[in-house]
C-alpha cells in the first residue's frame, strides 16, 4: 500500500470516528484501496450478512 493511500485511509477513519457518514468516505476499509476502484465490488453493490464493518480501536465505542 502506499503512503498516500494509508494516509487517507486513516484520515477517513478519524473523520468517520468524528461522525461522517460512512458513505462519504474517500477510501475503502474493507478493501484496503481507493472508493473508486472497488465501487463496484459485490461486497458494495449487493451487501450481505457477511459485509464486515469497520472495527472500533477505543473501548466502549460504538
Amino acid at each position: 500500500m502506499d503512503r498516500k493511500l494509508a494516509e487517507a485511509i486513516d484520515r477517513d477513519n478519524r473523520r468517520e470516528d468524528a461522525g461522517m457518514h460512512g458513505d462519504d468516505r474517500q477510501t475503502c476499509w474493507t478493501h484496503q484501496s481507493w472508493a473508486e476502484d472497488c465501487a463496484d465490488s459485490v461486497i458494495h453493490t449487493r451487501p450481505s450478512v457477511f459485509h464486515r464493518y469497520r472495527p472500533y480501536d477505543s473501548p466502549g465505542a460504538q
